[in-house]
């Protein structure tokens, strides 16, 4: 998505939180084995997220993988209980409320 506008990102975001409900920055990254490039446009998405979330349109969390104990942001439909789905289904990562500390 490094090409994509602000616009297509929240078009993107929106389609995939309608099913399954969720979807975290990686989940939209155009190639996420370029670890350079992926992060820029990791820091984009997540940008899109938040300003989204100001408006309402998503939830955000932050999701912890067990694997190494990375954090990274995910949207989900407002109301979806991210933490509870990815318990419920024994998930690789436990969601927690995001809260914006910039």
């Amino acid at each position: 998505m490094t090409t994509s506008s602000n616009e297509e990102i929240e078009a993107e975001i929106l389609r995939r939180i309608t099913r399954p409900g969720w979807v975290a920055t990686r989940g939209l990254v155009s190639d996420p084995a370029d670890a350079a490039s992926s992060e820029e446009e990791c820091a984009a998405i997540e940008a899109v997220m938040k300003a989204m979330a100001a408006r309402g349109l998503v939830q955000l969390w932050k999701l912890i993988l067990f694997d190494g104990g990375d954090a990274i942001l995910a949207a989900a439909r407002p109301g979806f209980k991210l933490d509870e789905d990815l318990e419920r289904r024994g998930a690789w990562a436990k969601a927690e409320s995001y809260v914006n500390d910039e």
